[in-house]
């Protein structure tokens, strides 16, 4: 045994040894440590063994090499903590499952680097992502960045992309400063995170706790930009039923979120575009309205209820655009009914929110 308490062995079942060494080879050709590095990577984890090894070496792999990586591990019961053992990384465990909020804290108390730059265990950086974070970082005249998904990432299922894609229009359509932060890749200058107070660690899963920062950070004067340069794989494969879970929640939490700032009711403070958000009580309306109509057999209220999911498909053909633009026409047409089954979960999110936020509940 090393003297952390992992095993030197080879481990064939995750595929890890190979890039651990290619990942010490790349250690090895970085200058010497400066007294503190230009930039700390954090990563929070939990149970992140499929993806963990390839996310580390990816950061190795970068042309820039003034950095340090800091992972905290947030009670893995996986193989997580010894693959990241075995990598020139600094491991911080939480005391038990804390949730991402809280483990980015952490990670962000521990680092030592003048920014910030906030990654999933599951984002895939470009050798020349750190180098275009600390040559934008240069010209001094932002405190946060956000980068953006690429395009292109390997899981190529409708569903899979469909996220994908939507996460990416959401932030490249935005320009100027945006009271966002999308923490699959975003940086920040490490003094103005201790001046905002780090993440709502009343956010015990991940969900929208990076948003509620960004406005956090719009609120105390940090000024937050999003480059479409700063392009990240996400490897994140969804399901059907993980998709809409996900934005179910999503809902709930947001509209959680905005009614506990009632002075901001009237902004449009997340990434999420208007015309999306006028399409949600559209198609809740209009879908039950034409399969109530087809099923009775009543043609004005099927015309009334496909009327309403035609208007709302006019109202994201900007996002339907950008999936076209990028797979093409048939996959284009093939998202429109997942669009019409989240827009409606959506909007039973939304609603579930409002009524337990007059329950009591504020997260």
């Amino acid at each position: 045994m090393r003297p952390n308490g992992t095993d030197p062995r080879p481990d064939a079942e995750h595929g890890w040894n190979r890039v651990t060494s290619m990942a010490r080879w790349l250690a090895r050709r970085r200058h010497p440590a400066q007294a503190a590095p230009a930039v700390s990577v954090v990563i929070p984890v939990y149970n992140a063994a499929a993806t963990l090894a390839e996310c580390l070496t990816r950061l190795f792999q970068s042309t820039f090499v003034d950095f340090e990586v800091v992972v905290v591990d947030d009670g893995s019961t996986d193989q997580s903590a010894a693959i990241a053992a075995n990598f020139p990384v600094h491991v911080v465990p939480t005391p038990g499952r804390v949730g991402p909020a809280a483990a980015r804290n952490v990670g962000a108390r521990a680092a030592c680097g003048a920014l910030l730059f906030f990654i999933d265990s599951d984002v895939m950086v470009a050798p020349d992502t750190l180098a275009r974070l600390a040559e934008r970082y240069a010209r001094g005249d932002v405190d946060g960045l956000i980068g953006v998904q690429a395009a292109v990432m390997r899981h190529r299922d409708l569903v899979s992309q469909y996220k994908n894609l939507w996460m990416r229009w959401t932030y490249v359509r935005k320009t100027g400063d945006v009271p966002l932060f999308y923490t699959t890749a975003a940086a920040i200058r490490r003094e103005a995170f201790l001046r905002a107070g780090g993440f709502d660690t009343r956010y015990a899963g991940p969900n929208v706790e990076d948003t509620a920062f960004g406005q956090k950070l719009a609120r105390v004067g940090v000024r937050v930009r999003i480059d479409p340069e700063l392009e990240v794989e996400h490897v994140k494969r969804y399901s059907l039923r993980g998709l809409l879970r996900t934005d179910f929640a999503r809902a709930v939490a947001l509209t959680r979120l905005k009614l506990r700032a009632p002075r901001e009711l009237a902004k449009n403070n997340t990434s999420v575009p208007g015309s999306y958000m006028a399409s949600v009580p559209i198609a809740t309306l209009a879908a039950p309205l034409a399969v109530a109509g087809m099923a009775a057999g009543l043609p004005a209220l099927t015309a009334a209820g496909c009327a309403g999911l035609a208007a709302s498909v006019a109202l994201n053909r900007g996002f339907i655009a950008a999936i076209r633009a990028s797979d093409g026409g048939t996959r284009a047409l093939a998202a429109i009914p997942l669009l019409w089954l989240e827009l409606v979960v959506v909007g039973v999110g939304t609603g579930i929110g409002l009524v337990t936020y007059a329950a009591g509940r504020r997260y």
